[in-house]
């Protein structure tokens, strides 16, 4: 954290200062001996904010049965952490909302605010926290550190706050670049500083990363970092869609709420703020319809939805795609290398299991170097192509064919024993040497094959390399016997030792 920026913050004069009223409710709060007749008497000697502190107790906002005339009526009805807290956020708002000079948009900023204050006491009833007022009081002054910056720093905040725009997650990485301190971290010291009740600190201090606060008092974080979310569906018609699935999505997350109890919500929180703002007096502009803006951000949350499907189904196409390349060869199309290592790999074992037979074709194009050098690479190309395909026609599906490197290809049947194996061999090699092949010069071009086939079920190899060794063996012997030919390997298995424990 930048110390010295910091400390020229805390020191400026234009940084906003707490209200004398508000130091002397957080002073007496803060007596272990004090009663509700002081903390009566000392909200009362400010008329103005007893004024609205009634009118707020008695608004439909908080649906009190019976009207509440006094303030030691409030304190006896709401309890003193909700006075008081309502006494610090009026008193605290009336020294924050004053407009500074500049291009700032102090009526957006206010009207967030507002939109979170609500939304997070909202949230905070809806979940059954007792701490509603401070989660409402957490989501108003939770940018209160933006202000602050602005107002201290200046010129070159303000040139950051409108480059991101209404992306706070943005901001906050600007922030800590240009100046290694962020508005929350700063809204939490000058919290401290005032000395503001811990659960309003860490509400500030945490509101963009509520699973850092303290761990008793994380669920009422939440409810103001989700008010944020509800927030921005009413103040950024823009991003709408995306914050009301973020609000969707970390309802359910965090608070297990499913949309069918989380959309209802968005309706008190909109009638609600819309009260609060007559209460509160705050810079917001005017409000738009409530109908008009969800039925705007659920048509931008349907959009969204419809976008990242199709993202999801390209995403899925090109892993398909990119695992294809990776198990294809380019140039036959047929399985390369890699796929051929694993599918025997998995197949040895599959029969080592069940005793199924697994078999394995071992291919040469016959003298297919001096192919290449009489008719070009290209043709040659054009030679292996052919013959993979011709490969793929016979096998099908009953197998894997796979060019297993130059002019060598090998074909892997699972369920078949040598002696099938062999006849598909067979069928195999009188294929390519039936085969005309015309080139793209309009040449008539023959090829034959040599096959090697070797067989495993359960016996004699203990692991797959023999198997391959085995099958490569039988190539070499069908070229030693002239090529074009098939030879299978056939393990010599040794008679048993005799039995001469009868022999006397």
């Amino acid at each position: 954290m930048n110390e010295k920026l910091l400390d020229k913050i805390l020191l400026s004069p234009r940084l906003p200062s707490l209200p004398a009223i508000a130091i002397e409710v957080i002073n007496l709060v803060q007596q272990r001996d004090v009663n509700i007749k002081q903390i009566a008497q000392t909200i009362q000697h400010d008329p103005a904010l007893s004024s609205k502190i009634l009118k707020t107790v008695n608004s439909s906002f908080y649906g009190q049965a019976h009207s509440v005339g006094t303030i030691s009526h409030a304190l006896v009805v709401l309890g003193l952490n909700s006075v008081k807290t309502l006494a610090l956020g009026f008193s605290l708002v009336s020294s924050l909302a004053q407009p500074s000079e500049g291009d700032f948009n102090h009526f957006q900023f206010w009207k967030r605010s507002l939109y979170g204050a609500v939304a997070a006491r909202c949230l905070a009833k809806q979940v059954g926290l007792v701490q509603q007022e401070e989660a409402f009081l957490g989501g108003l002054l939770q940018d209160m550190g933006l202000l602050c910056m602005l107002e201290t720093i200046g010129d070159e905040y303000l040139a950051i706050l409108n480059d991101v725009g209404d992306d706070h997650v943005m901001l906050k990485q600007r922030e800590q670049l240009a100046f290694d301190l962020d508005h929350a971290a700063l809204g939490g010291i000058l919290a401290d500083k005032w000395k503001l009740p811990p659960i309003l600190a860490n509400s500030i201090r945490f509101h963009d990363d509520p699973d850092s606060a303290p761990k008793d008092i994380i669920p009422a974080v939440r409810c103001v970092a989700l008010g944020s979310y509800a927030a921005e569906v009413f103040v950024n018609p823009d991003a709408a869609g995306e914050s009301l699935d973020r609000y969707y999505t970390l309802a359910q997350e965090w608070f297990s709420m499913n949309q069918e109890q989380a959309e209802p919500l968005l309706n008190a929180i909109h009638t609600g703020t819309v009260e609060m703002k007559l209460l509160f007096d705050l810079p917001t502009g005017e409000f738009e319809n409530s109908e008009v803006i969800l039925a705007h951000a659920n048509e931008a949350l349907l959009n969204l939805s419809m976008i990242q499907q199709q993202q999801t189904a390209q995403l899925v196409a090109h892993n398909k795609e990119l695992v294809a390349q990776a198990e294809v060869d380019p140039l036959t199309g047929v399985a390369n290398r890699r796929k051929f290592n694993d599918y025997i790999e998995k197949q040895f074992a599959h029969t080592q299991q069940t005793a199924e037979p697994v078999s394995i074709l071992f291919l040469d194009v016959d003298h297919f170097k001096k192919f290449n050098d009489t008719y070009g690479h290209l043709t040659g190309d054009q030679v292996l192509c052919e013959v993979a395909g011709t490969l793929s026609d016979i096998i099908g599906s009953s197998g894997l064919v796979c060019r297993y490197g130059g002019e060598e290809f090998a074909i892997i049947i699972p369920d078949t024993d040598r002696i099938t194996a062999a006849k598909k061999a067979e069928e195999v090699r009188q294929a390519i040497e039936d085969k005309t092949i015309i080139s793209d010069e309009g040449q008539e071009l023959h090829v034959t094959i040599s096959i090697g086939v070797a067989a495993f079920d359960g016996t004699f190899f203990t692991k797959p390399d023999q198997l391959i060794k085995a099958a490569d063996q039988g190539v070499y012997a069908a070229k030693n016997a002239g090529r074009n030919a098939v030879r299978v390997f056939a393990p010599r298995v040794k008679p048993p030792a005799p039995d001469t424990s009868q022999v006397a």
